[in-house]
């Protein structure tokens, strides 16, 4: 008994001490291309989390494919909790329903949402109706709509509402957000999808937004109507996403969604989202992220569903 107790007395003094995350740096790999809104935010967090957590956070780029670029790359990597993605909340709750990207909601760990996005419908100031409804029944006297669409799932919604009405849609092709906005300021469609920065276009006078795909609409905005206050049972709640590898270390997770609750009540933070972002002040834990995107993929799931039959 005496030696073994000896021995073990010898191995708790020499057994080295279990390091405590992060002893190292972190890369975040962001699901978009360097100089964008959410390019700018992800680095924005990345300074909050190297004040917050002691080490550098390394941030590389790999657009494409909505984020599923990034998230086929962070599928990958160790589960340590030192490589951590960016993207949103489409990328793993719409995006596989698609087919067309490898992975699914449960393929990853969930850290944090630490904002939410603004999606709008927006038409040309000058067009001959002033809200939804107006233009709905002017494209139905005409005999279609022009629609400008920058991702699937926008698509999807407006294809949803056109067949709800009967109404024909056709889908201009423009390049992402810049080309849909010179579509409806060139008067060339009659609406378009858009994000946030749609709001201060808006505000100049310069675009009409006539509704938000918000399910319960923008407060701060109560005279724009949302797709679902219209009659339309569909909306676009998008997040920013950080995510990791599938079972990444409960420990580092933890540490990270904490660092991230810090950083979203930064003034630096803050003001971008609220003032040049323009985005939803939300944060959502990483299970709270993880039972919302699970949520969209099953609402989704009846979209899909409804615009098929």
């Amino acid at each position: 008994m005496k030696g073994v107790l000896g021995t073990s007395l010898i191995l708790g003094m020499t057994a080295p001490a279990l390091a405590e995350f992060p002893e190292k740096p972190i890369t975040m790999v962001v699901g978009f291309k360097a100089g964008g809104g959410s390019d700018t935010a992800a680095r924005l967090m990345a300074s909050e989390l190297e004040k917050s957590l002691g080490q550098k956070i390394i941030v590389t780029n790999r657009g494409g494919a909505g984020g599923g670029v990034a998230a086929a790359y962070i599928r990958q990597q160790p589960k340590d909790g030192y490589t951590i993605g960016f993207a949103v909340a489409t990328t793993f709750a719409f995006d596989p329903l698609l087919g067309n990207v490898a992975h699914g909601l449960n393929d990853f760990s969930y850290i944090a949402a630490p904002h939410g996005y603004r999606s709008v419908f927006v038409s040309p100031i000058d067009a001959p109706y002033k809200d939804f409804k107006g233009m709905i029944s002017y494209a139905k006297e005409r005999g279609w709509l022009n629609y400008a669409s920058i991702i699937p799932l926008d698509r999807m919604i407006m294809n949803y509402i056109g067949k709800q009405e009967g109404l024909k849609v056709n889908i201009v092709p423009t390049r992402g957000g810049a080309g849909a906005r010179q579509a409806v300021l060139g008067g060339h469609v009659d609406v378009s999808f858009s994000g946030s920065n749609a709001l201060p276009m808006h505000e100049q006078g310069a675009v009409r937004i006539v509704a938000s795909a918000l399910p319960t609409g923008m407060p701060d905005y109560p005279d724009i109507p949302s797709l679902k206050s219209l009659g339309y049972d569909i909306y676009s709640r998008n997040y920013a996403v950080f995510f990791g590898p599938k079972d990444i270390d409960e420990q580092a997770r933890k540490k990270l969604e904490m660092a991230m609750a810090r950083a979203v009540r930064s003034p630096v933070y803050s003001d971008y989202v609220r003032n040049k972002f323009r985005g939803r002040e939300i944060f959502l834990s990483g299970g709270e992220l993880k039972a919302e995107l699970e949520m969209q993929a099953k609402d989704f799931r009846h979209l899909l569903k409804a615009t098929e039959e």
